[in-house]
């Protein structure tokens, strides 16, 4: 009887044993989960293709932070965006482990707005938060701003200007060129018409060029879009033209 009961307490703690064998052993296998590749996600990526998954690829190997065929639990994920981040046109990272075994990393790339090229000879662009990006040659139409133009200036009241225009799908086609004065003033050169609109200063951009579209289509139309030299709007509800001789 004790030998029966010996036996039936053995084959209970054998069966308990393999349980726990199994369980441990799923347990260990779900830890050490291995990561099946990246799936990366881009905006902005279509307006203007700034970058792609190829960048993006070959800087996780440069740095070293390639994830794929590591460990999901041993990946770290701050490291891998601080490492993204480096890259000038880069401007958010997230990652986060899927359910599929993969590092999914969501990226938005920086959005340039014009190119300034001053009077110093400098060469940088400026994005939609007023961020200099001293990244030359971008493959993106942009309109470009020369003259007196330093980084403070380009940052703020050209900001401001390229924005107000940017809201504008008639300025965006027509403007071509933005010129600062030396005295701050500021000038644009349009992409049709022989003739130079001039803002003044940035101050009530809006307004300025609600007036500038007023008279496109109230004036110009009329008299001909080569009739004058200058166009000018920056002194407070007025329009000031200046003839060709």
């Amino acid at each position: 009887m004790v030998k029966k009961i010996l036996s039936i307490l053995s084959l209970i703690v054998l069966a308990g044993y393999l349980v726990y064998s199994v369980v441990a052993m799923t347990d260990r296998h779900e830890d050490t989960r291995i990561c099946r590749g990246v799936d990366l996600h881009i905006t902005d990526s279509l307006h203007f293709d700034l970058i792609d998954e190829e960048m993006i690829l070959s800087l996780l190997q440069e740095h070293s932070v390639d994830p794929v065929g590591l460990p999901l639990e041993e990946i770290d994920l701050e490291r891998v965006e601080n490492t993204l981040l480096l890259h000038p046109l880069v401007g958010k990272v997230q990652c986060y482990r899927t359910g599929g075994d993969m590092l999914r990393i969501n990226i938005s790339s920086k959005v340039p707005l014009v190119r300034v090229m001053n009077n110093r000879g400098q060469d940088f662009y400026v994005d939609s938060k007023g961020e200099i990006l001293t990244q030359r040659s971008l493959a993106v139409q942009l309109p470009v701003a020369t003259g007196y133009i330093d980084r403070k200036y380009a940052s703020e009241e050209l900001l401001q200007v390229v924005r107000a225009i940017d809201r504008s799908e008639f300025w965006k086609a027509q403007v071509e060129q933005i010129n600062v004065t030396k005295d701050k003033q500021i000038e644009l050169v349009p992409r049709v018409g022989d003739h130079l609109l001039i803002l003044g200063t940035a101050d009530d951009v809006e307004n300025k060029l609600a007036r500038l579209m007023n008279f496109y289509e109230k004036g110009l139309d009329n008299v001909g879009w080569n009739k004058y030299r200058s166009i000018s709007v920056a002194y407070d509800n007025q329009v000031v033209c200046k003839k060709r001789k």
